[in-house]
């Protein structure tokens, strides 16, 4: 096996897999099944507080709703790419509890895949790391190391920052987000955009240089630099009352 993408269902990794498939038919996908949500929760209330955890969930709900109110824009956004978030029905898929589990571990040792795409896995596990050879290629929606963890475009927004609005194919370590660079690339926004269109647009942009990325590590000739001109930091899910506050002072959707 060559190529083995390691996902869960949801948009971005069929919009991954679709791309894939035409210049690897022998593609295999592994879907992770979602967390329970009462363990989601406790695990972000231990590490981020009640207050911040609440907000993070009523701003989920609110963009719940934006999700909603682009789905046109975002179908124009793909159909104008070419490319199609609906799953495939006629690719093998395998199902794990989860991509760390000591099953989804001793499947990957039989497979002995060369390369990896994750999509929106749990963090992957130095056991998952040391059972493997392969290659381990991550998508990730923002431009690191300055912004890690999640809605890296937003964050960007936020910050004025838009040389660094972007997304980076990187190898995947033990850390978050931290693994060598392999390629960076940057998006435009127009006023149609808002929080759940950025990540299509990274997308959209992202999936060509992965597939670059997975050459390269097919032929051998994988390369991955470091960006020492960013400060390092990691983000989380804006709450509610910092998204609105945002929204209406600077603009940011």
């Amino acid at each position: 096996m060559k190529l083995l993408v390691l996902g869960t269902n949801n948009s971005t990794t069929w919009m991954m897999v679709n791309a894939l498939m035409s210049d690897y038919p022998d593609l295999h996908v592994v879907i992770e099944k979602p967390i329970s949500r009462f363990v989601f929760l406790k695990r972000r209330v231990a590490r981020l507080g009640v207050m911040n955890v609440f907000g993070q969930l009523l701003f989920i709900l609110y963009s719940t709703f934006m999700q909603r109110l682009s789905q046109k824009y975002v179908k124009k956004l793909l159909e104008f790419s070419g490319l199609s978030s609906v799953p495939r029905q006629d690719i093998p898929i395998t199902y794990f509890d989860s991509v760390n589990s000591q099953e989804c571990i001793n499947w990957l040792s039989q497979k002995c895949p060369s390369v990896i795409v994750l999509n929106g896995t749990r963090i992957i596990s130095s056991a998952l790391l040391a059972s493997t050879s392969a290659k381990i290629l991550n998508t990730h929606c923002g431009i690191t190391p300055a912004y890690r963890g999640v809605h890296g475009g937003y964050w960007a927004l936020v910050n004025g920052d838009t040389d660094n609005l972007g997304v980076t194919v990187h190898l995947v370590d033990a850390g978050i987000d931290t693994g060598g660079i392999v390629f960076q690339d940057k998006i435009e926004i127009e006023e149609t955009d808002n929080f759940s269109t950025y990540p299509v647009k990274q997308y959209i942009v992202g999936i060509p240089i992965m597939k670059q990325a997975i050459d390269n590590a097919l032929c051998g000739c994988l390369s991955t630099y470091e960006r020492t001109d960013l400060k390092s930091a990691i983000w989380h899910h804006p709450t509610l009352w910092q998204y609105l506050w945002v929204r209406f002072s600077r603009g940011v959707r």
